[in-house]
């Protein structure tokens, strides 16, 4: 198959996986076996609307269905049960919609004989109206509620998600058409004398395009969806009580380089997707660039090596855009923030051992499929292995926040899910420029030289190397997972040297045998590493009740960090030192406070999204007084000096 029936076919798969995807739902039913939970769009017509008083055409449902003799109680249960509630945000405007709840059906409480409560039957739907001018968008919601049986009652709380694309009324199920109709009718005639009404409450100017955000007015008197927080926790004092991630104003101290529209976004995106190339987590990665690029200058006749050097440099750029396209899908999706993934304990020891086995096949022990970097190995499947290596490439930078994309993930992933996939497809462009540069001058493969006996420290350097990220890759473990992890790094050896091994068995049969066991003691040996890991505390460990405490009556520092991002832990070492922090407190009376991120923390998430950011390593500057809500914010990478003036700009006037 030709290289251009190969890009036909990729475009096209990216293509038709948009198009099959419209909408999306998110359930987060496996916590809980007896609930599952499920979104559906219907349309109101002019003559619903009319009925319900409700002024839009699209209604979305969140149905509720409990299992295995198990039920929820009501929205209004009666004096003794817990009411179920859900809180909902419209993204990317960040509006909180009121939910409409149907009436509970009334039965013996088994609690207390003789009295009656109200639950919901299964299924029961939840209603939120969607302002009609949004045909793309997502809705974050948190579902609470208390799941009984006949014996036993039990709290349950979870985060839901829905991704609503390219919208189209008409193309929804009538509303007025569905079994519950008539008890939607009743339960909005209940509504106060406003009745329910969207309405715009700001509007927003992004590429002449205005996007008008909207909320709907409270339904019933005594509802207990009230406006959410971000991360709620119960207050105990009432400074606490008063305190919430959205009263908080940040005020970049580079507004100049801050995004604002997708055009802006695009641009810095490329540029920063350039400039990533050359952070420190991607240099380490240089060994499996060099070691695919050398093996493809081996071939003698110049027209076969400018071919081998052209198709190389495409496809590992278009490992590039795939690895950026899909991590955009994630993290729309999901929610989670850039390099997130290294939260996962699990990933990193998975990734650490691939590593590994390539560090181990330049080492001559054995040939791994897929992806061999040997130089003088030539690959079955050359394509394939500049696509893998590509996106095992770019897996490795993902830790990495280079100049300019603090300020466009920040920006970019409060948007619709459409704009997330442009912007992080223009971060892989960016990253991918160089080796598209090397296949549109497929002359430059001159500059390299041909392969010879001189190749084997190459591969040899391109080892240790990879050797060196796998130290790096573990620092991110924490401390009780080290041995463990190193247990698995050794059962992996001897699972990638047998599958060696098995390329030179005799019957097809003895090389399964010797595959399968190689991959059962891959399997086997990550039960070793599966122990909990251990946060560690720096500075004053970020407690949302402390922190709420302390704003506005002290000067802070905040560091939005983890052990997984390496800028991060260049800061600590350059800018963040002993004498530079005894220096701003003498100066200033800092308090410092660290909001770790090395595993997933909703709490410690929500207050990087305060932020109007996604990605760390971030620095927020509090001052007191009544603008302690309108924290200083250096994104990315700074020097000592930058500090020192951001200090001074916010908090000379103390």
């Amino acid at each position: 198959m030709n290289l251009k029936k190969h890009l036909v076919i990729f475009i096209s798969i990216l293509f038709m996986t948009a198009a099959a995807c419209p909408n999306q739902a998110y359930s987060a039913q496996r916590q809980n076996p007896n609930l599952s939970t499920k979104w559906k769009l219907y349309r109101l017509t002019p003559e619903d609307q009319a009925k319900t008083g409700i002024q839009t055409d699209i209604l979305a449902a969140l149905i509720l269905e409990t299992k295995n003799g198990w039920y929820t109680y009501s929205h209004n249960p009666g004096k003794m049960g817990q009411p179920t509630t859900l809180k909902v945000t419209l993204l990317p405007h960040k509006t909180i919609l009121l939910p409409i709840y149907l009436a509970g059906k009334l039965k013996d409480d088994p609690f207390n004989p003789g009295k009656k409560i109200g639950v919901y039957p299964s299924p029961t739907p939840i209603f939120i109206p969607i302002p009609s001018n949004l045909k793309s968008f997502t809705l974050q919601a948190k579902l609470s509620l208390l799941m009984c049986s006949k014996t036993a009652c039990m709290p349950f709380k979870t985060d839901l998600s829905f991704l609503g694309m390219g919208v189209v009324p008409e193309k929804l199920s009538s509303a007025s058409s569905q079994k519950w109709w008539p008890k939607f009718l009743k339960a909005t005639s209940k509504v106060n004398k406003n009745k329910i009404s969207l309405k715009n409450i700001s509007a927003k100017i992004n590429k002449n395009e205005q996007i008008l955000k909207t909320k709907i007015k409270p339904v019933p008197a005594n509802s207990a969806a009230t406006k959410s927080k971000l991360a709620p926790v119960p207050p105990k004092s009432e400074t606490a009580a008063a305190f919430s991630f959205e009263s908080l104003t940040p005020q970049s101290f580079t507004p100049g380089l801050e995004v604002s529209n997708l055009t802006t976004a695009v641009l810095f995106g490329i540029l920063a997707g350039l400039l990533l190339n050359f952070m420190p987590c991607v240099l380490p990665v240089i060994s499996l660039k060099l070691s695919a690029l050398l093996a493809g200058s081996q071939n003698v006749e110049e027209k076969e090596r400018k071919r081998r050097f052209r198709e190389h440099n495409l496809f590992f750029a278009i490992g590039i855009i795939l690895y950026f396209g899909i991590l955009s899908g994630i993290l729309g999706l999901t929610g989670l923030a850039w390099g997130q993934i290294f939260q996962k304990p699990p990933i990193v020891i998975i990734l650490t051992g691939i590593v590994f086995a390539l560090s181990l096949s330049l080492f001559g022990i054995y040939n791994l499929p897929i992806v061999d970097l040997k130089i003088s190995t030539v690959s079955s499947g050359p394509r394939r292995q500049a696509l893998f290596t590509g996106i095992l490439a770019t897996l490795l930078a993902t830790p990495c926040s280079g100049p300019f994309l603090g300020g466009v993930l920040g920006w970019a992933m409060i948007q619709p899910p459409y704009i997330i996939g442009s912007v992080f497809i223009s971060v892989g462009a960016g990253m991918a420029i160089p080796y598209i540069a090397m296949a549109i001058f497929p002359g430059l493969v001159k500059k390299f030289p041909k392969p010879g006996p001189w190749t084997i420290w190459v591969e040899r350097t391109a080892g240790f190397f990879l050797a060196a990220t796998c130290i790096y890759l573990i620092s991110i473990l924490p401390e009780n997972m080290l041995i463990p992890t190193l247990i698995f790094l050794w059962f992996t050896g001897v699972a990638a040297w047998m599958w060696g091994l098995s390329s030179g068995c005799n019957t097809k049969s003895s090389m399964m045998i010797l595959r399968t066991a190689a991959l059962a003691i891959c399997i086997a040996a990550g039960f070793w590493a599966k122990t909990p890991p251990i946060k560690t505390a720096h500075w004053i460990s970020f407690k949302q009740e402390d922190f709420a405490s302390r704003i506005g009556k002290e000067a802070m520092l905040v560091e939005f960090t983890a052990d997984w991002c390496p800028s991060c832990k260049v800061l600590e070492q350059t800018v963040l030192t002993s004498n530079n922090l005894n220096r701003w407190q003498k100066k200033y009376n800092l308090s410092y406070i660290k909001v770790d991120l090395t595993a997933p923390d909703k709490t410690a998430d929500a207050f990087l999204r305060a932020m109007d950011s996604r990605s760390i390593p971030l620095a927020a500057i509090f001052k007191k007084g009544s603008n302690s809500t309108a924290p200083t914010v250096i994104r990315d990478l700074y020097t000592t000096s930058q500090m020192d003036a951001a200090l001074k700009e916010t908090l000379s006037g103390d």
